[in-house]
């Protein structure tokens, strides 16, 4: 008997996963590259400027003002905002573990906003993936500003404020909602723009506002607004403990050095919590012709 899929596969969400943490593990090293170049202000303004007015012709010249899409909008900025003013203080490295305690806050906020039960092992894999962080951040550098590593914290706060509204809007279409984001998100950047006007534009520079823009900004966008229309918060924001464990191995290759002992522990405990969160048996129905049969 032939069954019907009544939700994603794991298969499925893989496919669209594995280039998102590609591109989300290399976002740490291209901007914090690019702020040698330009403020964080005029940086975020460029993209988010360029990324809405693409988002703005594809999604069919719509800015949606509802107060659900100003919310994705206003969620979204502040958790830029956050994050690239602290990644002038901190390592990349320090960046990307900071910004993936993210789960942890997406669970409970998925629970209390918008009703979305938690399985308990979703909740045991955000616990162990975390734990994973904590033994890998134990080998990064200690000198960071305190101030960059709250700032980097409340990033991710906001980080999973707007994965929740993003899977609370799963039944629009995404690029209106992504045009509201960043064109309307713009708005605290272009300001901040006049006030730190820095910009220095070499060859560098714009290769890395060139990643910011394209990868970062439409294509990582995109698969994630993907991957919560596909799968729960607490599962989707759980697997993406992959990135900082991606970092790990970039980063290993881009110094031609090899990883600590520890480092490759945290690594492994991080996709441990990943399997046991996102582990789940396929779910079928049979259609209804089928199941008359069946009889």
């Amino acid at each position: 008997m032939r069954w019907k899929k009544i939700q994603a596969s794991n298969a499925t969400i893989l496919k669209w996963f594995l280039p998102y943490v590609v591109i989300a593990s290399l976002q740490y090293q291209f901007t914090k590259d690019g702020l040698n170049y330009a403020s964080p202000f005029v940086l975020m303004a460029g993209r988010y400027i360029v990324v809405g007015l693409i988002y703005y012709f594809v999604g069919g010249r719509k800015i949606p003002t509802d107060r659900e899409a100003l919310k994705v909008a206003v969620f979204a900025s502040a958790s830029t905002l956050l994050w690239v003013v602290g990644l002038q203080y901190v390592s990349p490295g320090d960046s990307a573990v900071l910004s993936y305690t993210m789960p942890l806050f997406s669970i409970p906020i998925a629970y209390f906003s918008i009703n979305e039960k938690v399985s308990l092992r979703e909740v045991a894999g955000a616990i162990v993936g975390f734990s994973g962080v904590i033994l890998y951040s134990i080998t990064l550098s200690h000198g960071s500003l305190l101030a960059g590593a709250i700032l980097t914290i409340l990033n991710a706060i906001f980080w999973a404020a707007y994965s929740v509204y993003y899977r609370k809007l799963k039944d629009r279409d995404p690029a209106p909602i992504l045009t509201t984001q960043f064109l309307l998100g713009s708005i605290p950047f272009v300001v901040g723009s006049f006030f730190f006007p820095k910009i220095n534009p070499t060859l560098n520079f714009f290769v890395d506002f060139g990643y910011i823009i394209f990868f970062m900004g439409l294509v990582q966008y995109f698969l994630w607004n993907k991957l919560l229309r596909l799968g729960r918060v607490g599962k989707i924001t759980t697997m993406a403990f992959a990135v900082p464990a991606t970092s790990i191995f970039i980063g290993a290759v881009l110094s031609s050095t090899l990883p600590s002992l520890l480092s490759i522990v945290g690594a492994i405990t991080m996709f441990v919590g990943i399997s046991i969160a996102s582990w789940q048996r396929e779910k079928y129905q049979p259609t209804f012709i089928e199941s008359q049969k069946a009889k």
